[in-house]
């Protein structure tokens, strides 16, 4: 299930175009320190942690989660979720377009209590259930939302919508005016790492060095080898070896093709090295991860 959320910029497809929205129940990887690897979307996101505590990173600034939290994700906004190794980390995400809101036409709905949310102006705080009256109504509304889409009875889009939007009224009506962080990486900083992100999931097939990395982004390595670091906790040889890894666990899970055969398709040059590096990161070998993948949860 993890592996959804090891997307950079996520091509999943959250519902459809008629209904955006999608519930996720994710249960992480312990043995990793990444339980949501760094990455954006168009959607906004909200998580619910139901274990564990955690930190997580929105755009630069960390903060502390743990479990009866609800965190809000704007559209476009780099974030990642770190944890100690060892440690339980769960929660379940809604995903939804803000269209679903109130549609692509720009009505007082959107304009007066979507586009700020959109534009960062209006900020939701991070939500504990046990804090107040009004924050275990919302953390209430998100259960029911998931409960409603599991189940997908007759008109359950109705009242999804009509249970976000009383969610979206209730956090609006607690929101904060987003004041300026001078701590915060400007947005120059953020588009300059997701352009390498991006750079690194359209190209991981095939090699990568670092001298390309430095000479596409004019920077020297090690000033690049700082600053990718700062960005996403990982050098940038880290970084792409644990994508490489992640989009040959897809293949393990869901092909027949053989692990040589993977290897080169994900940009290892010989299969030592990839056994080598899934093993670092997976503590098992692609064999035995194959074949312990029946019994993996799914999506």
């Amino acid at each position: 299930m993890e592996q959804q959320f090891l997307m950079l910029k996520e091509q999943t497809a959250h519902g459809n175009m008629l209904f955006p929205l999608s519930v996720y129940d994710v249960v992480s990887n312990a043995d990793l320190p990444e339980r949501i690897h760094c990455h954006w979307h168009e959607e906004m996101e909200i998580l619910v942690v139901t274990e564990g505590a955690a930190s997580l990173r929105l755009n630069g600034a960390y903060t502390g989660i743990r479990r009866g939290n609800v965190i809000f994700i704007p559209s476009n906004q780099l974030h990642l979720v770190t944890c100690e190794i060892g440690k339980p980390f769960s929660f379940f995400a809604l995903v939804f377009h803000p269209d679903l809101l109130s549609g692509p036409i720009s009505d007082v709905i959107r304009q007066q209590y979507i586009e700020p949310v959109l534009n960062q102006d209006t900020v939701f705080p991070i939500l504990s259930a046990s804090d107040s009256v009004w924050e275990a109504r919302a953390h209430g509304l998100l259960c029911e939302i998931r409960q409603l889409f599991l189940q997908k009875e007759f008109g359950y889009e109705l009242l999804v919508k009509a249970k976000l939007l009383e969610l979206w009224h209730l956090c609006y009506s607690h929101a904060r005016k987003k004041e300026k962080d001078a701590k915060a990486p400007s947005d120059y900083r953020v588009s300059l790492i997701k352009e390498m992100i991006e750079y690194i999931r359209e190209n991981y097939d095939r090699p990568i060095s670092l001298g390309d990395l430095s000479a596409g982004f004019h920077m020297s390595p090690g000033h690049l080898c700082r600053f990718f670091k700062s960005m996403t906790r990982m050098s940038p040889v880290e970084y792409i070896n644990y994508y490489r890894v992640s989009m040959s666990m897809e293949l393990l899970r869901r092909t027949d093709l053989e692990i040589g055969h993977i290897a080169m398709r994900t940009g290892f040059n010989n299969i030592s090295y990839y056994n080598r590096t899934f093993r670092r990161y997976m503590h098992l070998t692609p064999s035995q991860y194959r074949k312990n993948s029946a019994d993996l949860p799914e999506l």
